[in-house]
Order: structure tokens, then sequence, then C-alpha cells
């Protein structure tokens, strides 16, 4: 009966610890929104503001899109491409995503719907070490060079 209640217990006790360990593991994200709002300042290069919400507190950065290579077109006129964001803050901290970036056309020439999978890859300053994702969506026009996007994700240390 003794090995029966040792084992038990035991079995318990690091049921337990992987609980507190996954618990500890989110309490280190925070949800990540907020807008944005870009312009065309080169052939592959955007640069623009964004409005970002961390975990409720409010911050404004600027932000600069690059995309990396030429996109792939599909039959249906869809690009897919590979970009990242480089959102800086006022306090000169950064973070950096590495995206996979579907544009989709619409019925206006040259405007394209927007959704992006963006991992953040990395950070300095108060983001040094993060990790995290983020889901964008918007529109990109060719014509003006205007990219209107929001977003949703976390991001964790």
């Amino acid at each position: 009966m003794k090995k029966i209640t040792t084992y038990l217990t035991t079995l318990i006790l690091l049921s337990l610890a992987t609980l507190i360990a996954g618990a500890q593991t989110r309490t280190g994200c925070d949800k990540v929104r907020g807008t944005g709002n870009t312009f065309a300042t080169g052939p592959t290069t955007f640069q623009g503001t964004a409005t970002v919400n961390i975990g409720g507190q409010e911050y404004t950065a600027t932000v600069t899109t690059n995309l990396l290579g030429p996109p792939k077109v599909t039959d249906d006129g869809t690009l897919l491409a590979h970009t990242s964001h480089t959102f800086v803050f006022s306090d000169g901290s950064t973070f950096t995503t590495f995206d996979n970036t579907v544009l989709s056309p619409t019925d206006a020439p040259g405007v394209y719907d927007l959704n992006t999978r963006a991992e953040i890859i990395q950070g300095t300053g108060g983001y040094g070490g993060v990790s995290g994702s983020l889901s964008i969506h918007g529109t990109i026009s060719f014509v003006s060079g205007e990219v209107v996007w929001r977003f949703t994700g976390q991001i964790c240390n």
C-alpha cells in the first residue's frame, strides 16, 4: 500500500510541475494588436507608422517593410512573397519579423488583399530575446503605393 501511495504522490507532483511550467511559459506572452499604414519608398521597401497595443499598453512605432526577393505569381494572379517588418519604438527598441505573405487580386485594378503570417525573429532593447507571431491583414495598392493593415498576435519573452 505504501508503494502505491508513494507512486500516486509522485505522479501527482510531476503532473502539477508540468502544469506549473506550462503556465509560467504562457505568462511570458502578451497579446499584441494594432494598425499600420505604410507607403512604397522604393521598389522593395515600404515605410510608415503603426499603433501597437502590447498587453494593454499602446505605443507608436515606425515600420519598415522589405520585400525579400521577387514574389511568385500563381495562375490566378495571386502573389506569394517573403517579407520582413522592423518595428522601431520611441526608446530605440525594435523587433523584426520574417513573413509569408499572400496578395490576392481584387476587382480594383492594382489593389490586392494582404494576408501575412509574421514570425518575430529578433529584437533589441526592451524587446531583446523576444519571439512570437503576428497575423497581418489589409490592402495594398500598387497604384498609390499605400498599404493599410491591421494585426493581432502575441509577443513572448
